[in-house]
């Protein structure tokens, strides 16, 4: 009865995203125009201190998402981010559904000590991959705490809208970036505490991973090197960049003497001018992201025995002049930056940190 309804229904022609962000909330408005999606319109809004934090402060999300109301509509899809979310993939013989059910549920009891009927568990099947002669099933496992939905579920009814999807941010990026790719493909987001690695092998979906760093790891390393404020040390950050891995030139050259940050950062500037420290300080943080992506690329290379051919890079880090150089030299594979496939209307430039919240708008696009 509801498709026979359905049918007769005018279908909803546009969508809205919201990825609420450790730093900004951002949200993104797609319309349908002859099946074609186009993005028109892309908003931001910082986020209230500490989002994410075990204590969320409700009245100060509320009151920043109400200034996303001036939409076209008040229907949203979002996700939940950070470390809310326990994502992992698993591994099990060739099995059915029911059978397949019941294993999760088994091993989510394993690394989870939360009551199972307190929790949210949804899984995907990956795919097969051979393993001796048996075929193994991977599984993408995502577990979130039930209260931790139905706050957010209040929190956005609350600021006057309605989440109609809470999504995964792995999806989201598939849809900008993977479905349609060929090859072994890996994408990452770095956002401003965390960051997703998505490993897509022919437009399908073969690993992924939250990682315990992002951006905000370079701020904080500006801060302490110049002794300067949380915004100022953003400003510097955006305006500077950083030279590639062993190319002629770099800052690399004549810092070999120094045995940490702390040690370079003290020498005068005199001897090493402001914009060759900075670059130091932020080659410095650049390494802890560079050896969570390493360790993870290794990891999957292992698993599949496919090597990784380039790497999509988004999120704001990715507006770092010269960081997929960096990134490329010291990964040792092509990194560039996405650009999705995806029309933008008049007057609407696409930004890397709207990666999420795009992918969000197009989930009923492409289901």
């Amino acid at each position: 009865m509801k498709d026979y309804f359905q049918k007769y229904l005018p279908k909803k022609t546009n969508f809205i995203g919201v990825d609420v962000g450790t730093s900004t909330i951002k949200a993104a408005e797609v319309q349908i125009d002859d099946g074609v999606p186009i993005v028109t319109s892309l908003k931001f809004i910082p986020s209230p201190k500490g989002v994410w934090a075990d204590e969320v402060d409700e009245e100060k999300l509320v009151e920043s998402l109400r200034e996303l109301r001036d939409f076209s509509l008040n229907d949203v899809i979002t996700c939940i981010g950070g470390e809310k979310v326990i994502s992992r993939i698993l591994r099990f013989p060739r099995m059915s559904d029911k059978e397949l059910e019941a294993a999760v549920r088994f091993e989510v009891e394993k690394f989870v000590p939360t009551p199972l009927e307190q929790l949210i568990i949804r899984y995907v099947r990956l795919g097969e991959a051979a393993e001796g002669q048996e075929p193994i099933v991977n599984v993408l496992l995502f577990v979130v705490p039930a209260a931790t939905v139905y706050q957010y579920y209040g929190i956005f009814s609350r600021a006057g809208l309605t989440v109609t999807a809470v999504d995964a941010q792995v999806f989201a990026l598939w849809r900008l970036f993977g479905r349609e790719v060929e090859g072994t493909v890996a994408i990452a987001d770095i956002g401003m505490s965390t960051s997703y690695l998505v490993i897509v092998r022919d437009g399908e979906i073969r690993f992924a991973r939250l990682l315990p760093v992002g951006g905000n790891i370079l701020t904080k390393s500006v801060m302490v090197a110049f002794g300067v404020e949380f915004a100022e040390a953003e400003r510097m950050k955006g305006e500077a960049g950083v030279m590639p891995v062993n190319s002629g030139g770099a800052p690399s050259e004549g810092w070999e003497q120094f045995a940490d940050l702390e040690a370079a950062v003290a020498v005068t500037n005199d001897r090493f001018p402001e914009g060759m420290r900075l670059d130091y300080v932020l080659r410095d943080g650049l390494a802890e992201i560079t050896r969570e992506l390493q360790r993870s690329l290794e990891f999957y290379v292992a698993q599949e025995r496919v090597g990784v051919e380039r790497l999509l890079l988004s999120g704001g880090t990715g507006k770092l002049r010269g960081v997929t150089d960096y990134l490329s030299g010291a990964l040792q594979i092509p990194v560039e930056l996405g650009f999705p496939d995806i029309e933008m209307a008049e007057g609407v430039a696409f930004d890397p940190s709207f990666s999420v919240a795009i992918g969000l708008a197009l989930r009923e696009v492409y289901a």
